[in-house]
């Protein structure tokens, strides 16, 4: 039976897994519109305020959606191997209810989308030392064209994120024995090779004590001249 104590760390852990992964879906979505933005401007704007400024924070961005993806992923196998049983109550199932509905999710992901986006581009005018004059420059010069990609982009990668946990969720089961077998090969191949060797180094061995055997005799006596 569960205790409050555990029952309100798990939820603690379920709200942090959820606002995790709307940060990981935004941040997707961030990286992808300004890429998008920059590419863009340079054919439908007059003036791209993308342009003649180090994006430096894309590469910052791509280390931290890694991290992210990782310590997520972490987190959840993690309790896929401490179960030991199929419970219907797992972290991911209470996940996958904690995110809603797919457009509830994908509104929360284009929020954050738009923030992560306005900071990226911060970043990137301060490291250069640039001046920001309107809001817009933030979002490369163009309103309309920064709003528009970024809602896109927040749409199809919150969409996704939402669809990958889902999936997951339903495929629980599968993916934890999948897992628990991987590590029993992993565990069972040193073992295995120990035990291929054994015969091959005690041959050796017998080997090397017969030949010092044998170098060791005297050989036959010499012929006594007559």
């Amino acid at each position: 039976m569960s205790t409050p104590a555990s029952g309100s760390a798990l939820r603690g852990v379920q709200r942090m897994l959820h606002l995790a992964l709307v940060g990981l879906a935004a941040s997707i979505a961030a990286l992808l519109s300004h890429v998008v933005i920059d590419v863009a401007g340079d054919y439908l704007l007059k003036r791209d305020a993308y342009d003649g400024i180090a994006h430096g924070s894309r590469g910052i961005f791509v280390i931290a959606i890694a991290a992210l993806t990782l310590a997520v992923a972490a987190r959840l196998i993690c309790d896929l191997l401490d179960r030991r049983c199929g419970s219907a109550a797992s972290l991911l199932r209470l996940v996958r209810c904690s995110l809603g509905k797919p457009l509830a999710f994908i509104a929360q992901t284009l929020v954050a989308a738009v923030v992560t986006l306005i900071a990226m581009e911060m970043f990137d005018c301060l490291a250069a030392h640039v001046t920001v004059h309107r809001a817009a420059d933030l979002l490369g010069g163009s309103l309309p064209l920064g709003l528009s990609a970024v809602f896109v982009a927040a749409s199809l990668t919150g969409w996704l994120v939402h669809r990958v946990v889902a999936v997951v969720s339903e495929r629980e089961p599968e993916i934890r024995n999948l897992i628990c077998y991987l590590m029993t090969l992993t565990l069972c191949a040193p073992e295995s090779a120990r035990v291929t060797k054994r015969p091959a180094a005690a041959h050796s061995i017998a080997r090397a004590l017969l030949l010092s055997a044998r170098g060791s005799k005297r050989g036959p006596p010499l012929p006594i001249p007559v």
